[in-house]
């Protein structure tokens, strides 16, 4: 039998445990210590490569509570529309962020504002697809969001870890990287930088440009 899929690992009572989701500990870094050091190194990687400008309407696609929404807003003036599954994390990004150029939906949201024509300029998905229960589902949905040839970037580990009821995260072996390379043509994809992300991170994981 299937493992039953269990979304609400993404829930949290309060800002702060919310963050420790985002970002969990890894070796001797802490979630503040990650969140300090990641964040902008992720910002200036992503918003250089996606040539975020302040015309860009960019969707951050599982933005929790908008660590990186809110660091592009205020690096590159862009606006963004935050997209999250988790109903705690949509309630405090607003506050989070504190920006009138982040706006935050439901997936279900962005179906329907994409079935009304939205086309946005690029996307984001970091540290996302990883766990997503049908990650084809979910890029098909960046591809009918954005803009005939609009970028994605995107952070993902190599491996797959979907939140399960019965036995924590599973690896059902997809490779993201070549669903996304089937709608979204690859430009390029890197490594992290172990000085920045710590060296497990670094080896667990990619970053690049689909698009």
């Amino acid at each position: 039998m299937a493992p039953t899929h269990n979304p609400s690992v993404f829930e949290s009572p309060d800002l702060r445990a919310a963050q420790q989701i985002i970002l969990t500990p890894e070796g001797d870094r802490s979630t503040d210590e990650r969140w300090a050091r990641e964040t902008p190194y992720l910002t200036e990687l992503l918003g250089a490569a996606l040539a975020l400008t302040p015309e860009s309407l960019v969707i951050d696609y599982g933005c929790g509570v908008g660590r990186l929404s809110k660091a592009l807003i205020e690096r590159f003036g862009c606006m963004v529309l935050g997209v999250d599954s988790s109903e705690a994390m949509r309630g405090f990004a607003p506050g989070y962020v504190k920006d009138a150029a982040f706006s935050v939906v439901s997936r279900r949201g962005l179906q329907a504002m994409a079935a009304a024509g939205l086309r946005a300029d690029a996307a984001i998905s970091v540290w996302v697809l990883q766990h997503c229960l049908k990650p084809q589902a979910d890029i098909g949905l960046l591809r009918k969001a954005l803009k005939p040839g609009a970028p994605l970037g995107l952070v993902n580990m190599w491996k797959r870890a979907v939140p399960t009821v019965e036995r924590a995260w599973v690896n059902d072996h997809l490779d993201v990287r070549a669903l996304v390379a089937e709608t979204f043509p690859e430009r390029f994809v890197q490594t992290l930088a172990p000085e920045i992300v710590g060296e497990t991170v670094a080896a667990d994981a990619f970053w690049g440009v689909f698009g």
